[in-house]
């Protein structure tokens, strides 16, 4: 019986995103023809719709009834300032915070320029974009509020939310609901390429590109995606009788060729490395191109004299040849 090839997943780190460890590049392959697009759909849509985290809902504003009211001795109105605490983005521990549990943090401003980092914030609650600016007000406490926060998915609109206030906060006419954005992916894009084109048989790649916000791993919430994506396609198993582990035995690895162990005994020097990469390597105690890989890229951006020039060279030369590091 013909078989499938199993999947290899890898996480590329590419001269694009090397200093930020919010975008990352995955491939899976070799896909069969027409998975590429199967799991890239499936994929794409679970990053930005299922995956949870943590958002504003509610503010109360001492002095404000609604969104349309102006605020003394602040620049902004409420919808303003609402549209701003909308761009926070919060990291939250869930060890120490209940998944359940509605959190308050208080803001009472100084003068001058109000900024996310001015909230005051429980232990297990962290504001990643703390230089993020709220409002500018000319007198100290223009600005007195509580913000309403807590975990969920996808996209909440006001209406959604105000439900929320009653159900939460014994729906309080002082609070006032706003809409959320839960989800910690900013950008998800995919494309389709063919593996071994002109061969007889054609394989598929898939490339995923992802930008987190910054409270979590890009390579998290792509592995959160797949969980999700698992759980809901076990409900399909339990339709037959058929004794389904079988399935397992229709995948293979790949056969590796001799030329793939030939790259990876390749010397650091046959790179073509600048001296100062080339140095910093040797230093390490990094002789070949097997030794450089077999370790997680955030190894490598740890080498004592090895810049971010350096690394960005390093990481070139290595997906010049096809390969990648090792996955943390």
């Amino acid at each position: 019986m013909e078989r499938f090839l199993k999947p290899v997943f890898t996480e590329i780190i590419t001269n694009k995103n090397v200093n930020d460890d919010n975008k990352r590049t995955f491939t899976i392959q070799k896909l069969e023809r027409g998975f590429g697009n199967t799991l890239g759909i499936a994929m794409r849509r679970t990053l930005l719709s299922s995956i949870p985290s943590v958002a504003p809902f509610a503010l109360e504003l001492k002095g404000a009834t609604h969104e349309f009211q102006a605020i003394n001795d602040a620049q902004e109105d409420v919808a303003e300032l609402i549209l701003n605490l909308k761009e926070l983005v919060f990291q939250v521990d869930t060890n120490i915070i209940e998944p359940d549990e509605v959190l308050e943090i208080k803001l009472v401003s100084n003068k001058g320029v109000v900024e996310a980092k001015n909230f005051e914030l429980p232990i297990g609650i962290e504001i990643i974009n703390k230089d993020l600016v709220l409002a500018n007000t000319s007198k100290a406490k223009a600005i007195d509020l509580k913000l309403f926060i807590m975990f969920s998915k996808g996209f909440k609109t006001f209406e959604e939310n105000r439900s929320l206030i009653t159900e939460k906060l014994n729906g309080s006419k002082t609070i006032i609901p706003m809409d959320s954005n839960f989800s910690p992916v900013s950008i998800v894009n995919f494309k389709v390429e063919e593996v071994n084109q002109g061969e007889s048989y054609v394989y598929e790649r898939l490339v995923l590109d992802v930008e987190t916000k910054g409270n979590m791993k890009p390579s998290d919430v792509v592995a959160m995606a797949g969980a999700i994506l698992k759980n809901h396609y076990a409900t399909f198993e339990e339709l037959t009788t058929l004794n389904l582990s079988k399935i397992n035995d229709m995948f293979e690895e790949e056969k590796i060729l001799k030329e793939d162990d030939t790259q990876l005994e390749m010397t650091i020097e046959e790179l073509n490395l600048s001296v100062r990469s080339e140095n910093g390597l040797e230093k390490a105690e990094i002789k070949t191109v097997g030794e450089l890989i077999n370790r997680p890229f955030s190894a490598l951006k740890q080498i004592e004299n090895l810049g971010d020039k350096s690394v960005s060279e390093i990481v070139e030369a290595i997906q010049n040849l096809g390969l990648s590091f090792k996955t943390e």
